[in-house]
């Protein structure tokens, strides 16, 4: 539903103007044609004014939605500046915590695929095995093993 907030002001004006006349009207038919006039621009102006305090309410609820919004982009802008892609082994990628003296968290690794969709989820070491270490994502379930990290044979005698 749209309205013209012109128009609401415009009846309104209407109604003000016609009940000023309505004392110089000479017969009872008259004025009540007039209250009757005014009766329907008022109920305009309340149909106007509620359709301006339903837009009103839509606005404030986008507003709301906006900041929101703006708040969680700033919030994970900041994460970013702590975090950058490394390459732990060949084609295994993580982005690795970078510590410095505003930075206090333990050393540690996130998911590349949750980082992308704005997803803080550190990586967890599942197994140590000749293979090498295997990482476990428990935000999107996905496994990375990591080469590198092979453990010596004499580890599983």
């Amino acid at each position: 539903m749209t309205f013209d907030p012109a128009s609401l002001f415009a009846s309104a004006k209407t109604a003000y103007d016609i009940a000023k006349g309505i004392s110089s009207l000479h017969t009872e038919v008259e004025r009540n044609q007039a209250v009757s006039k005014i009766l329907e621009v008022l109920l305009s102006v309340q149909s106007d004014a509620l359709s301006m305090k339903e837009k009103y309410s839509l606005l404030l609820t986008e507003k709301d939605d906006l900041i929101k919004k703006i708040s969680e982009f700033e919030k994970w802008s900041e994460i970013e500046h702590q975090y950058e892609l490394k390459e732990i082994a060949s084609g295994i990628f993580v982005y690795v915590y970078k510590k410095s003296e505003v930075n206090r968290e333990p050393m540690h690794w996130l998911c590349a695929k949750c980082y992308n969709e704005q997803k803080k989820s550190i990586l967890q070491r599942k197994v140590k095995s000749m293979a090498g270490a295997i990482y476990i994502c428990h935000t999107c379930k996905s496994e990375i093993l990591d080469h590198s990290q092979s453990a010596p044979l004499q580890d599983w005698e």
